[in-house]
């Protein structure tokens, strides 16, 4: 009889546990949308000339695309974001890169995955007051 008092207990426990976290979950997924994968610092900005190589530059392009299209940055960087500190996240904005175009603007791109890095247009900044380097 000993033996069955506590499997009985463990199993209210988690009969308990599922029924608060479905609960929980489904008030949840009623109350909010489901998440935009864009952040909301993403998009192209800036007053750019539509006949300047810059206006070609969309969101999600590779960076060779742009290396096509705007030629070799005067200067990059590259940084982790705080998601790269969430356990077993695997999305595509664990690192960035901003590469620098003097007298165009700044490229920034996001990027991660099994295998290696893979650069995609994240932010685009026109501006013609661009020195070029990183800050």
């Amino acid at each position: 009889m000993t033996f069955h008092k506590p499997c009985l207990l463990l199993a209210a426990v988690l009969l308990a546990a599922g029924c608060a976290s479905g609960g929980k979950q489904a008030a949840r997924t009623d109350a909010q949308p489901a998440a935009a994968t864009k952040t909301a610092d993403a998009g192209i900005f800036g007053d750019i000339p539509t006949g300047s190589a810059f206006a070609k530059i969309q969101l999600g392009m590779t960076q060779g695309q742009v290396h096509e299209i705007l030629g070799q940055p005067t200067d990059s960087k590259s940084y982790q974001t705080g998601k790269a500190w969430i356990p077993f996240y695997f999305g595509p904005d664990v690192m960035r890169t901003d590469e620098f175009y003097k007298g165009v603007g700044v490229i920034t791109y996001a990027g991660a995955g099994v295998g290696g890095v893979h650069w995609k247009v994240h932010k685009a900044v026109y501006n013609p007051a661009e020195d070029g380097f990183a800050k």
